[in-house]
């Protein structure tokens, strides 16, 4: 006789991750506990395994990565990005051109990964959880209305950053400037290339959270995103 699985508590399991966000593993796990406070059956364990599973298919192409442990650092951080792009944007559809519904299931990673257009912080999440289990060293870039990808190569000195909700347009150092100028013309485009923190990227979802939740009509969640986000601001600070 099959037993149904005990109700999770997703605040406290959400608090819980905050102690312990040194990879972005650990803010995956977060932002499923984000998502659980929606959908409270979900799998906590899903989206974790859909990401290893995108991540050994990459490295299972790759001669040189395929079965070592994911602290292997890639030899071509431009080659492997091209399985990559195939991977995550082909296979998964992340990215894909059609329009983004502002609806709280773009901010869930379960969905996301599932194949629902994500919004752009969903999206980068997704992306550098994969490009991570992979050995890439990559950090979130957090604009006003986007959130970028940047993958540094240490071999030789290079900084690739990205778009993943376009597909993974790659920005070079003209265009990633006219973006921040189009956003904000005070912004300065060294000091936007700063990694995000894991409080920064929180501080995004939740915002995000807030305002696909209230344009959705599900505004009896408004107060549990304005209480998580004062409890991640006493645990992780403001940066």
């Amino acid at each position: 006789m099959n037993h149904p699985s005990p109700m999770i508590d997703w605040t406290s399991r959400y608090c819980a991750s905050l102690t312990e966000l040194d990879r972005f593993r650990d803010l995956v796990d977060s932002a499923v506990a984000l998502g659980g406070l929606r959908r409270p059956d979900i799998d906590p364990r899903k989206t974790q395994t859909r990401i290893d599973a995108a991540a050994h298919r990459i490295r299972s192409r790759v001669p040189h990565l395929a079965g070592r442990g994911n602290s292997d650092v890639p030899r071509s951080v431009e080659g492997l990005l091209a399985h990559l792009d195939e991977t995550i944007f082909t296979e998964l559809g992340l990215g894909r051109a059609e329009a983004v519904v502002l609806h709280p299931d773009a901010m869930d990673l379960e969905l996301v990964v599932s194949g629902v257009p994500g919004m752009p912080v969903t999206n980068a999440l997704l992306y550098c959880a994969i490009a991570e289990r992979i050995g890439l060293d990559v950090f979130g870039i957090d604009l006003p209305g986007e959130f970028l990808v940047g993958i540094r190569d240490t071999r030789f000195r290079r900084l690739t950053v990205l778009d993943p909700s376009q597909g993974g347009r790659q920005l070079d150092g003209n265009d990633f400037q006219q973006m921040t100028h189009l956003i904000d013309d005070g912004i300065d485009p060294r000091e936007a290339l700063a990694p995000a923190t894991p409080a920064v990227w929180l501080r995004r979802f939740l915002n995000d959270l807030s305002i696909t939740s209230g344009r959705s009509g599900e505004i009896h969640l408004l107060d549990s995103w304005a209480r998580l986000s004062t409890a991640t601001e006493d645990i992780l600070g403001l940066r």
